[in-house]
């Protein structure tokens, strides 16, 4: 069955470890809210929700899962090899650690504390989130390059993790060095979750922050983006973010309609002389986005 799986594939278990006396599982950490599928297609495998706090069966259909896989010639790979190469859909884990081990090691990484006392889930099993957190260099899709956790923090994440593998947003496969330890470094709970920094905060905000305004798109505005596959339109995002900040946009609300405005007005964004005169108010302060946005209808109203 080997044979027949994904190049990517073959090449994670070329890099699969073999030393005497010591023994490595393969898991996975499966987003149903991104594959509802995977599961129900392989019923057989061990798993478990790693968001226990998640009550009923709505919120378990869109939960992260630790997975316990077999070895390449077992069923599962081939589902892996079509529909999940290439995508953000699981992540793979080879660990020394026993599956109750490591689902213990991983719900301690769950939720992170801000310094004001605001506490989230750290979203660890999206690609984007865990590349960004270890700061992986190979991976050059990431908005955020630079390492989120401190060294500290990534140690005890990564100590009994062998290798922690994903695909990035351009579906390439990047293998995250682990500390290949025996035993997971219990210094954090969920009683007393990671604290980051301000610094850390706003980093993790920025990183995810293309991902959110895409999703604001697509709910209210998906006639605008219908031309974009999903790389084309992250890359878009990005290059106008910076453009709306030249003009002294932050809020989301701002450069979300700032992004809008391009996708109208097209090539001609930058020449059309009454879109840039309203612009330039709010780049001078003058005019808040709001307003600007009802100036650019009236006008619009007038020319109809």
């Amino acid at each position: 069955m080997i044979s027949l799986l994904h190049p990517d594939l073959h090449y994670f278990f070329e890099e699969y470890p073999s030393e005497e006396n010591k023994t490595y599982f393969i898991y996975a950490l499966a987003d149903a809210a991104q594959d509802s599928w995977f599961l129900k297609k392989n019923s057989h495998l061990h798993y478990r929700n790693l968001l226990t706090e998640a009550a009923g069966d709505k919120a378990a259909e869109i939960s992260p899962y630790l997975v316990q896989l077999g070895h390449n010639h077992n069923i599962e790979w081939q589902y892996i090899s079509k529909r999940v190469v290439g995508t953000p859909r699981l992540t793979l884990i080879i660990s020394s650690l026993d599956f109750d081990s490591l689902y213990s090691h991983l719900r301690q990484f769950l939720n992170v504390q801000f310094e004001g006392g605001l506490e989230m889930y750290l979203a660890f099993w999206d690609p984007a989130i865990l590349g960004t957190l270890v700061g992986q260099i190979s991976d050059q899709t990431l908005y955020v390059q630079q390492q989120v956790l401190s060294d500290q923090q990534k140690k005890v994440l990564l100590e009994p993790i062998h290798s922690w593998w994903y695909w990035d947003r351009k579906e390439k496969l990047h293998k995250i060095i682990g500390g290949n330890g025996h035993e997971s470094l219990k210094f954090y709970d969920w009683k007393n979750p990671f604290t980051f920094t301000l610094l850390q905060e706003e980093l993790m905000v920025e990183a995810t922050f293309p991902d959110h305004l895409i999703y604001y798109l697509n709910l209210n505005n998906p006639f605008l983006v219908e031309g974009f596959n999903e790389w084309e339109l992250y890359q878009y995002v990005v290059e106008k973010i910076a453009l709306a900040r030249e003009y002294g946009l932050e809020g989301t609300r701002d450069i979300l309609n700032f992004i809008c405005l391009t996708l109208i007005y097209k090539n001609t964004f930058e020449q059309e002389e009454l879109l840039q005169s309203v612009l330039l108010k709010v780049k001078n302060k003058m005019m808040t986005m709001d307003q600007a946005m009802e100036d650019l209808e009236s006008l619009v109203d007038e020319n109809e």
